[in-house]
């Protein structure tokens, strides 16, 4: 009973944090085996096969929460005779990214393991590769160790050797993430006053300013994996800064990129953090919020080769353009 209510407090616990995208759960397949399960003179069958379920929280970019029950067979050793065990896990999850969609990971937490007729608190320890096949499944192969089981006879590992799937909750297939826009404020009745006499509007000149477009290099405005623009991105964005000042028909564009290093997932979120923090430079000196809007492309529309450094390079970049617009010039006379 003891451990059904461990079981369903853990996946309560889990479940509630659900309301959020960053959501997964999943199952897993494999092979078991115990060590140190036995003693020279014991019957000894300590190979099985290993099932398994597990519920996580993306808490951020690279951490993740998961908890998890896994049943690794039967055994014969020590103190069990075709006995079973399981165990309820719970671990913090630490990715890698090794290529596009490819993550090295790492596990290391505690459970609590029904050995045949003995409970334990043991450590845990697990790693793995998980390949994204797009937005919500991905596959991963993993090796989980539970040290340190007591029975009171011998202190032995269970160890798992899996393949499993996961399903990530809230996702959608990739597409640009375009921040919204403020809702324009709604405008009070105008008083109405007597119309005054008309004046004789002074000649004025159409004059146009062709789309600018400045690009900003991640090596020398962003710190690697950061969203947070340094000085040098700062300076970078001044001459911006002064044509919207000047003019408040122009707009602005801000778009961010990445390489295909790392997961889709990540670039994206990348991408749009830094496009945002350049907005946020621009609001920050005046420029009005509704006039810039901010997107996160990721990976895509690269302007090298992601096969090299230098090409890599290139391809981490945010792009501010502002469109062509008009404006009047008032003809002294």
């Amino acid at each position: 009973m003891n451990k059904m209510i461990i079981v369903v407090s853990a996946a309560s616990w889990m479940v509630s944090a659900m309301i959020h995208a960053e959501v997964y759960v999943g199952g897993k397949v494999g092979k078991s085996w115990l060590d140190d399960s036995c003693r020279p003179t014991d019957v000894c069958d300590d190979d099985s096969s290993a099932v398994g379920a597990f519920l996580g929280y993306q808490v951020w970019d690279h951490v993740a929460l998961e908890a998890g029950y896994d049943h690794l067979g039967k055994f014969t050793g020590a103190g069990m005779v075709n006995d079973h065990v399981n165990a309820v896990t719970i671990a913090p999850k630490f990715d890698f990214p090794l290529y596009q969609n490819l993550d090295l990971y790492a596990k290391l937490g505690g459970a609590y393991v029904d050995y045949g007729s003995k409970d334990d608190w043991s450590y845990l320890a697990a790693a793995g590769l998980e390949l994204s096949a797009n937005d919500n499944v991905a596959v991963r192969l993993e090796y989980q160790a539970l040290t340190d089981i007591n029975n009171d006879i011998v202190r032995a590992q269970g160890n798992m050797a899996t393949l499993g799937v996961t399903y990530r909750f809230g996702r959608s297939e990739s597409t640009p993430v375009v921040a919204s826009k403020p809702r324009p404020a709604v405008a009070e009745p105008a008083v109405v006053a007597k119309t005054p006499e008309p004046v004789p509007a002074e000649p004025a000149e159409t004059q146009v300013i062709k789309t600018v477009k400045k690009s900003l290099s991640s090596a020398s405005s962003f710190a690697l994996d950061s969203a947070v623009l340094s000085k040098q991105g700062v300076a970078d964005i001044q001459d911006v800064v002064e044509l919207m000042s000047r003019h408040s028909q122009a707009t602005a564009m801000v778009t961010g990129y990445t390489d295909s290093t790392g997961s889709k997932e990540y670039n994206q979120s990348l991408s749009l953090k830094r496009a945002q923090a350049v907005a946020d430079q621009l609001i920050s000196q005046g420029i009005d919020a509704d006039r810039i809007t901010v997107r996160g492309m990721g990976e895509s529309e690269p302007v090298a080769s992601n096969d090299t450094k230098d090409g890599r390079e290139q391809n981490r970049r945010v792009e501010v353009e502002v469109p062509t617009f008009t404006y009047q010039v008032v003809i002294k006379e």
